[in-house]
């Protein structure tokens, strides 16, 4: 290259790559106020500031906030004992059992339907009843997780959230828990049939759907062992930039963690597939109706694609948004389902409109990103806020070599404003 024409070169690159530097901040490779592009010097921040709500020494997996902005958590026994199962928060750093210390733990000889076992999630439905769902499958000291739950200790039960008095419990007939059936959450629709129905998933390896009947107690399980609940064949997931696997001591796995998170909005049931990057919805119809096969069923079932996370909790809104706690991305991401909330042209469809989006024009977007957000798990809305608890499931014992815990406490809870109302 002659002199020229490496001066002249020089120039045009000074130009394009400029490198600042001051007596204060040194270098600035990227011009002043550069912050984002092709090489991102932060961890981007997105949506309304967090509130935190209280702080968890052990981790949560179940939230639900009453209409006096009481928060409940609930403390799982998946990989052992817990001393109250379902707390309500007295204050942000304190917590008391709920609705009482006794029903915290069976004993033996017990009836396992009138105490908590396993308590994954609590509830607030649309007429101020609390609901728990108890996967019944109990922590055995020696052996781990039970591979079955106790026969009557599957179940989920009503609770007046005023006077804590029990209302009513269902327990999950014994014919649908086979094949390790592990109840992780539920919803319930008030005025679906004569007297409502609980929607719940089952995350265990073969996974399904099921729906209890609240005016007779019957129940039904659907798409049983399909690909739409089941985990994505070798799932490798990713948290804080870092592949998790599930573990035994040195012994490498996949994750197999199937329908969990679930949301009732527009007359669907939605849900995710944790161990896997892809939801699903159905209508509660379909799923309900006895002259429907489980064929029939798996026919009905919705696809509108992969959301880039796994996805532990889902929640809705009274305008039919969807929410996605998205813990790869440290976020919590949403989906419109009613035409008149869109606000853009998807696939010709004009924004606006009436009627539901269809599947294949649903966009995910992101409500709030922050560092702090470790694995939001559960969710629910009240007054224009969405609450949410996070508890690092990713850094637990399972999910890490050699079975190391690496979850650091305290567990916060957080709040974030949407400005909109719950689901009814």
């Amino acid at each position: 290259m002659t002199l020229l024409k490496l001066l002249t070169w020089a120039t045009v690159a000074a130009a394009q790559y400029e490198t600042y530097f001051d007596t204060t901040n040194g270098f600035r490779p990227f011009g002043p106020g550069y912050n984002r592009g092709a090489y991102p010097q932060d961890f981007n921040v997105v949506g309304p500031p967090l509130e935190a709500v209280h702080d968890s020494q052990h981790p949560p997996t179940g939230l639900a906030v009453d209409n006096k902005l009481n928060l409940y958590l609930t403390y799982p026994r998946n990989s052992g004992q817990t001393p109250n199962n379902v707390v309500i928060c007295t204050d942000f750093n304190n917590e008391a059992p709920w609705p009482s210390a006794d029903i915290q733990n069976c004993t033996a000889g017990q009836d396992p339907s009138t105490c908590f076992i396993n308590v994954q999630n609590v509830v607030l439905d649309s007429i101020g009843q609390l609901w728990i769902v108890d996967s019944g499958i109990p922590y055995d000291v020696a052996t781990g997780p039970m591979p079955q739950a106790v026969n009557g200790g599957a179940k989920i039960m009503s609770f007046n959230q005023t006077t804590r008095a029990h209302i009513r419990t269902y327990t999950i007939p014994a014919d649908l828990l086979a094949h390790g059936t592990n109840a992780n959450d539920v919803r319930i629709n008030n005025t679906l049939g004569a007297n409502g129905y609980a929607f719940l998933t089952d995350e265990s390896t073969n996974s399904s759907i099921l729906a209890i009947n609240l005016d007779d107690g019957s129940a039904v399980r659907r798409l049983f062992n399909t690909s739409v609940v089941r985990a994505d064949e070798g799932y490798v997931g990713s948290y804080d930039g870092n592949l998790i696997y599930g573990w035994n001591g040195t012994k490498k796995s996949f994750l197999t963690t199937g329908a969990d998170g679930i949301a009732l909005a527009s007359g669907n049931f939605y849900w995710g597939v944790l161990s896997s990057r892809r939801f699903y919805y159905v209508s509660q119809s379909v799923v309900i109706d006895p002259n429907c096969s489980d064929a029939d069923v798996l026919a009905a079932v919705q696809d509108p694609g992969q959301c880039a996370s796994e996805q532990a909790g889902f929640t809705a809104d009274d305008r039919g948004r969807v929410y996605i706690l998205a813990s790869e991305q440290n976020a919590i991401y949403y989906v419109d389902t009613l035409q008149s909330e869109v606000n853009e042209t998807v696939n010709g469809t004009p924004p606006h409109g009436a009627g539901s989006v269809p599947a294949a024009n649903y966009v995910v977007k992101t409500l709030v990103r922050s560092g702090m957000i470790q694995h939001a798990d559960s969710a629910a809305i009240l007054n224009g806020w969405l609450y949410f608890n996070t508890n690092q499931l990713e850094l637990g014992p399972s999910r890490q070599y050699n079975n190391t815990d690496y979850r650091r406490g305290p567990f916060r809870s957080f709040r974030v404003w949407t400005g909109r109302g719950p689901a009814v």
